[in-house]
């Protein structure tokens, strides 16, 4: 029964962190509390790819056959400024004289127009000759009902906001107030990203809400009253019979239909050119070209027309989803407001899934994504490794499928399927398998390493723990880096000590030195006495073993600078520490008996170490390092070469060094220049040189008394010069005790 309860408990305690996440993730992604912008930021840029994605399959490579579809079904028709069209004016400036656009709502209006709409703002009366375009241009917008005008909504701190309280006012367009014109605001609303991809239907204006320039010219279109605003219904706004899903609060998703110039755009030059129009061209030739002909007129025969510049000093062209043919995401102004329209006149909406079907999906998704994934991680493999990555693989598997669904759904249906949302909640559902694998077996290694932590290293329990076979007697053959230190004079300071002093002093020095060695990742061996013995390499692998030894070396030095003054106000010994350090082979493993062992180190390159640690004392230096050690990291120390040396109990002579520093340290002249006259000094100390080695020497010396060394040399040259080395002798000096 017992048994029985205990899975029903497991049972339920899966089923529960499974719709924990998807509560988690439904708090970070549904804005209840805060909002995260970088997943709204990422989500915009799947909508990117669907839209490019669907314009690419419906193109099917003939981007010029669709483009042409395209335009035969829309009901609008773009009539475009740029420079060639103020080139053939005979004003020859932009902006032009508004009896210009009087003249195209003359022919627009003949051509069977059933909306005229000026993606243009008209914020200032003329003046001078000019006036008398305005005059002309406000009696056509008396005798024609189906002119639309674009205003600015004010920006903030601009000197207030636009008060409606009456259409007998201006709105900011000189050519609205008498007429009681139809207007709508132009300016276009864009992602934090700085992308057009949603449209909002009005703003609020003063106390008035005020339609946006699409839903101005569909009242016109639909006949309803000057700033009719939509209406809001549920999840969508309303506009006469037509309904468009809300993406936001305030906005619908614009649904584009291809890059620039999707839409049939007709030069103005070309709708202002009728037997009445001269263009410059034809003032020049002194012939009628009359471009404005019956096939243009039938361009815009029940159509709604914008009309909008394209000029690049009018900065009116905006980022959007679409990526045009070269390579830019650029789209005019107007084209934007043309979607905005052709989207509501067509019902070409894009409907966004309910918040509570997405929250739904989100809980759903969660539970199954982990109780799955972990379902599938206990599987007992001998290869744990490959179960880790099926369950990785399952995962990137679904967050790929619901990218692809997400993405068929936008191109075959216009249905928008949130990507990231329930991306997230499979992402952390694999996390959550992972967080919860180790919870569970925590307790268990807890216990591991309650035992074993007390007799060898944490990283040797770690060890321990992931690879339970280690845990037998015997060892394995690698390159480390060993490392021995000890107390220079520590018999003279513990006989001027009482035992306890001197155990707190020890005690204190250890802890530093110790926390050092691990902060570098190495492993403590044993203490003996005042000596500490450290590796690294051992057990887990460091390619840069000889570095993290070395750096340890140089901290540990750093730190007694700053202990000794803290000792001697304590009335304590300043002690000094030499080290020693070599890189080579040798055993590490579980050393002792069956009931009682260590993980330590063996071997030749363990006793050099140790050697060097006490050769220290034959040259007065802190930190010795062998050649072994120098050659992994020559080029980020800095060192100084002290001698050839043959330890006791080897044959063959080693080139060792003092560890000054890193390679970066800051150094001065002086021991730059001492550190050269050092190293000619040793260069003639072997060749036999002993007065002009000596006078090299010495002169290191002034520069820098910290070269001990260099004294060390001087005194062996004048001895030399006395009494004579043996003609075979090769400069290495033989060390005859430990």
């Amino acid at each position: 029964m017992a048994a029985e309860q205990k899975k029903l408990i497991s049972l339920l305690t899966k089923l529960g962190i499974g719709l924990g996440i998807g509560a988690l993730v439904a708090l970070l992604t549904q804005g209840w509390l805060f909002e995260l912008t970088i997943l709204n930021d990422v989500e915009q840029l799947t909508t990117d790819y669907r839209f490019q994605t669907r314009y690419n399959n419906a193109a099917q490579g003939n981007p010029d056959q669709y483009r042409q579809q395209f335009q035969d079904r829309s009901s609008v028709v773009i009539v475009g400024i740029d420079e060639s069209d103020v080139k053939a004016m005979p004003s020859g400036r932009f902006p032009f004289p508004r009896d210009y656009y009087a003249h195209i709502v003359e022919n627009l209006t003949r051509a069977g127009a059933r909306v005229i709409a000026f993606d243009l703002t008209f914020t200032s009366a003329a003046t001078g000759e000019a006036a008398a375009g305005d005059s002309v241009f406000r009696e056509t917008l008396k005798k024609y009902d189906n002119v639309v005008l674009g205003v600015k909504k004010p920006e903030a701190g601009s000197g207030g906001r636009f008060a409606i309280r009456s259409l007998e006012e201006s709105y900011g367009n000189v050519f609205f107030g008498d007429n009681r014109r139809q207007v709508g605001i132009v300016n276009v609303l864009k992602d934090r990203d700085n992308v057009a991809r949603i449209y909002t239907p009005m703003y609020l204006v003063g106390e008035d809400l005020t339609p946006t320039f699409a839903l101005a010219t569909l009242d016109k279109y639909y006949g309803l009253p000057p700033l009719e605003a939509v209406q809001l219904q549920g999840n969508a706004f309303v506009l006469k019979d037509q309904t468009i899903p809300r993406y936001t609060p305030t906005s619908f998703l614009l649904n584009y239909y291809g890059p620039v110039e999707t839409f049939r755009y007709v030069p103005f030059q070309q709708v202002i050119d009728d037997s009445s129009f001269q263009t410059k061209d034809e003032i020049e030739i002194g012939e009628s070209l009359d471009q404005f002909d019956e096939s243009t007129m039938s361009l815009f025969k029940d159509k709604i027309v914008l009309i909008g510049s394209k000029m690049e000093e009018e900065q009116d062209i905006h980022k959007t989803p679409m990526v045009n043919p070269d390579g830019l995401n650029e789209m005019h102004g107007v084209e934007i407001h043309a979607t905005a329209i052709q989207n509501v006149v067509e019902g070409y909406h894009v409907s966004r899934a309910d918040r509570e079907v997405e929250l739904g999906f989100i809980l759903f998704a969660s539970l199954l994504s982990f109780t799955g994934l972990l379902q599938l991680k206990q599987i007992k493999f001998r290869f744990g490794w490959i179960v880790e990555l099926v369950a990785a693989g399952i995962m990137l598997a679904l967050v790929f499928g619901i990218f692809q669904f997400a993405v068929l759904a936008f191109s075959n249906g216009n249905s928008y399927i949130n990507i990231i949302n329930p991306s997230l909640t499979v992402v952390f559902s694999y996390v959550g398998t992972i967080v919860y694998q180790y919870l569970s077996e925590r307790q268990q290694k807890a216990l591991i390493k309650g035992v074993f932590s007390h007799y060898i290293s944490p990283a040797v329990v770690n060890e321990l723990i992931a690879n339970p076979e280690k845990a037998t007697l015997g060892g394995d053959k690698r390159e480390l880096t060993a490392f021995f230190s000890d107390i220079a004079g520590f018999t003279t300071i513990s006989e001027s000590m009482t035992p306890e002093a001197l155990v707190e002093l020890l005690n204190e020095y250890l802890d530093d030195m110790t926390g050092i060695i691990l902060k570098h990742q190495g492993t403590l061996d044993k203490y003996e006495g005042d000596a500490i013995i450290a590796f690294w390499g051992a057990p887990i692998p460091q390619k840069d073993h000889a570095l993290r030894a070395c750096l340890a070396s140089l901290e540990m030095q750093t730190r007694l600078a700053t202990m000794r003054p803290e000792w001697k106000k304590r009335g304590k010994p300043e002690i000094s520490v030499r080290c020693g350090v070599n890189t080579g082979w040798m055993i590490v493993g579980n050393m002792g008996g069956k009931d009682r062992f260590d993980y330590t180190m063996i071997g030749d390159s363990v006793n050099l170490a140790s050697r060097l640690e006490g050769a220290n004392k034959q040259y007065d230096s802190k930190i010795m390092i062998s050649e072994f050690t120098h050659k992994y990291v020559a080029d980020k120390v800095t060192v100084r070469e002290l001698d050839l040396i043959q330890v006791k109990g080897k044959n063959e002579p080693i080139k060792v060094f003092e560890l000054l520093g890193t390679s970066d340290m800051p150094r001065t002249q002086e021991q730059k220049d001492a550190t050269e006259l050092y190293q000619e000094g040793l260069k003639l100390y072997r060749e036999r040189k002993w007065d002009e080695a000596i006078a090299y020497m010495n002169q290191a010396y002034q520069l820098d008394p910290t070269c001990y060394v260099s004294q060390v040399y001087a005194q062996r040259a004048t001895l030399y010069q006395l009494n004579p080395p043996p003609d075979e002798w090769n400069g290495v000096f033989v060390m005859t005790t430990k």
